[in-house]
């Protein structure tokens, strides 16, 4: 099932490749007001002559501790800029998912009409879901303090440097597989509102919940491997981004390059999820149709075999 679902949400992403690019360019205009600022700073502080061998190459920390000892309260200003620009981004992304998941549901290619129109309709809904799954999000919180506490019981205060470094992984994982799995009950969630157009956001919040956790190890696997894709991204970004280091022009320019094309590759591997969750959740809510409608034809027939 899934598989099907993954090959059907590639076939779809492809239809609607416009809302990639919306995604894309959104997100790079909600980064120049945090650019701007640090490049002005950059300027002042070492002269445009030697702002290419600046923006070439591996971050360099000395570097770094210097210009912010130089400029003491720009890092106070870029960390309110930083938070302003993390919540704008945070609810302009929940405003498109509105327009993605309308367009996915509706299964007939992108519509301007259907994905601004989906966007501005379910946008408040999707604020209020987010607050809502707060609830969850604490209950992952409180499963990350029970490898501490087990180990706090069984060793005491003072236990083994193994038996710490061990719990600490312990916890790393659940915490990657707390935050999937709150991610794909809101995402879940999402899809719900808007294929059945509910308005009560807890309703919601438990539809995603129970298909998630009767459905979890199609729905995690799903996810599981767009994380991974995310993860080989990163490293092949990596290593060649920081192989792009000479005081170049044209070095530069294919440094700026590479990174946007990280960012259009993370904006694809997000929607192509979007899509395929679209389809496993249409394709499992079908076989709980399929497999009521048998039970009902059965009737009493059926229980009397």
């Amino acid at each position: 099932m899934w598989r099907t679902s993954l090959q059907t949400g590639i076939n779809q992403i492809r239809a609607n490749g416009r809302m990639v690019w919306i995604y894309y360019l959104t997100s790079l205009v909600l980064a120049i007001p945090l650019m701007l600022p640090l490049w002005n700073s950059l300027r002042q502080f070492l002269g445009t002559s030697e702002m290419g061998a600046l923006l070439a190459g591996r971050l360099d920390w000395d570097f770094v501790f210097e210009f912010l000892h130089a400029h003491p309260g720009l890092l106070s200003s870029l960390g309110w800029l930083i938070a302003t620009v993390f919540v704008l981004h945070f609810f302009w992304s929940l405003f498109l998912s509105g327009g993605v998941f309308a367009v996915f549901a509706e299964g007939r290619g992108y519509s301007a009409l259907t994905f601004w129109s989906g966007a501005a309709k379910y946008f408040g809904r999707f604020v209020r879901l987010a607050a809502w799954t707060v609830l969850p999000a604490l209950a992952v919180l409180l499963v990350l303090f029970l490898p501490g506490l087990v180990k706090r019981v069984l060793f005491g205060r003072d236990p083994y440097e193994n038996i710490s470094y061990w719990t600490g992984w312990v916890v790393v994982g659940l915490g990657y597989i707390g935050l999937l799995w709150l991610k794909l009950v809101f995402d879940y969630a999402r899809i719900y509102v808007v294929k059945s157009d509910e308005g009560n956001m807890r309703a919601a919040l438990r539809e995603g919940l129970r298909l998630v956790l009767r459905n979890f190890g199609r729905t995690f696997l799903l996810a599981l491997l767009f994380f991974a894709a995310g993860v080989l991204l990163w490293l092949i970004y990596n290593p060649l981004a920081n192989s792009l280091a000479a005081p170049n022009g044209l070095v530069v320019l294919l440094l700026f390059a590479v990174q946007q094309a990280s960012l259009f590759g993370r904006k694809l591997l997000r929607l192509t999820l979007y899509a395929c969750e679209t389809q496993l959740d249409e394709a499992i809510r079908q076989a709980g149709r399929q497999a009521s409608q048998t039970v009902n034809e059965l009737g009493w027939e059926g229980a009397w075999a």
